[in-house]
């Protein structure tokens, strides 16, 4: 499990520190570096999970493309090599990483690593690519290559969906489309959930239950179902509001709800204490619903899963709030970053922090941060 991210010389940032809680939420303006921010998590686990034999990180693969060296190396710095480290509960892993600005894939300068566990902490040279032994496999090295990443941009209303390619695909990994939720919807349709990512509400314990019933706290009476196509690697996924209802195809069904299926899928069928990645989870959903949705969220950061948003929603940001005043997450297992962008001139380029106390509320609150809805209100009535 990882505790803190430390990157160098990435993009729009030359020194940044982000602590990573259980959940960790990054908001701001367009092109403040939010998505920068996570990319390097990115950029690790493609690597890890790269065909045996890659000497390099690849900038360009199926979690992330980020085009060239050039394209990642800050604009106008002297620096040659991007520095990334990740701090763990037990080590650290630190990379630093550089290649020619024309090449598409970073070589390993160094990999140096920390056991937390040693009486004497030094930095150890750290095998890259790391060896297949057990030793070199768990840890950091296994959070960051099984982490799920599931992006803004869906599947969306397919008639079928596809199955990944196995042995090597992660349990839970709906792919960053979306694409293979119904595959794993259905490899565990039957399983029981185990009870801390369970519904309050709902008895049943298995993973079909307990899927419709996180369903229905967004759209009330809506249920889903997989069934296998005459293609047997190809799934299809039907939707239905009510109990009485006929089964619809997801083109015939709000958009809020086909988006926010694969979400739920991966966080209950992840391994425990996975690392997911969600890019706009309140994305086609009602203001009620992006509220549920951090509520939500905040439920299974406290079963034991680590997630990371990137938002633009102050009612699920609310959610949230409400789920730590209500002692469904502790306050400090939650970190929300409002980013500026490099123009605010604030320090570590526009980066800050709002912290929320045990009753839900905010310690400070950056000008920009949630609050246009009291500016153009303010105006309506005449006040500013």
């Amino acid at each position: 499990m990882i505790r803190e991210l430390a990157i160098k010389n990435f993009k729009c940032f030359t020194d940044l520190r982000l602590e990573i809680t259980p959940l960790t939420l990054l908001t701001g303006f367009n092109g403040g570096g939010k998505s920068t921010a996570l990319q390097p998590l990115l950029l690790l686990a493609q690597g890890l999970r790269a065909p045996s034999g890659t000497q390099g990180f690849p900038l360009n693969g199926p979690l992330i493309r980020l085009g060239a060296v050039g394209d990642v190396l800050p604009e106008n710095s002297p620096a040659k090599d991007v520095q990334i480290t990740i701090n763990g509960q037990d080590e650290s892993i630190e990379w630093i990483l550089e290649a020619p600005a024309g090449e598409r894939m970073f070589n390993v300068t160094s990999a140096r690593r920390i056991s937390h566990a040693s009486p004497q902490v030094n930095w150890q040279s750290a095998p890259w690519p790391p060896e297949s032994s057990a030793a070199q496999v768990t840890g950091v090295w296994s959070s960051l290559r099984d982490l799920i990443f599931l992006s803004a941009v869906r599947q969306g209303a397919a008639d079928a969906f596809p199955v990944p390619d196995l042995p090597s695909a992660v349990p839970g990994d709906v792919g960053q489309d979306g694409q293979f939720a119904a595959y794993w919807y259905d490899q565990f349709v039957d399983d029981e959930v185990e009870p801390a990512r369970r519904h309050p509400d709902e008895p049943a314990t298995s993973l079909r239950k307990q899927l419709d019933a996180y369903l229905n706290t967004l759209f009330p009476g809506a249920q889903a179902n997989v069934s296998a196509s005459q293609n047997v690697d190809l799934l299809g996924v039907k939707f239905r509001l009510s109990d009485s209802s006929a089964w619809q195809r997801p083109a015939n069904i709000g958009y809020g709800l086909i988006y926010s299926f694969p979400i739920l899928v991966a966080l209950l069928t992840a391994r425990p204490g996975c690392i997911i990645i969600v890019d706009s989870p309140e994305a086609h959903l009602h203001p009620s619903a992006q509220s549920k949705m951090g509520s939500i969220l905040s439920r299974f950061a406290a079963s034991g899963q680590f997630i990371l948003a990137e938002t633009h929603s102050d009612h699920l940001i609310n959610g949230v709030r409400l789920a730590v005043l209500e002692d469904t997450l502790a306050n400090d297992s939650v970190s929300i970053y409002f980013f500026a962008g490099a123009g605010a001139g604030a320090e570590g380029h526009g980066v800050t922090r709002p912290r929320l106390d045990d009753r839900g509320r905010f310690n400070t609150w950056p000008r920009g941060f949630f609050d246009q809805s009291e500016e153009d209100l303010s105006r309506l009535a005449g006040w500013t």
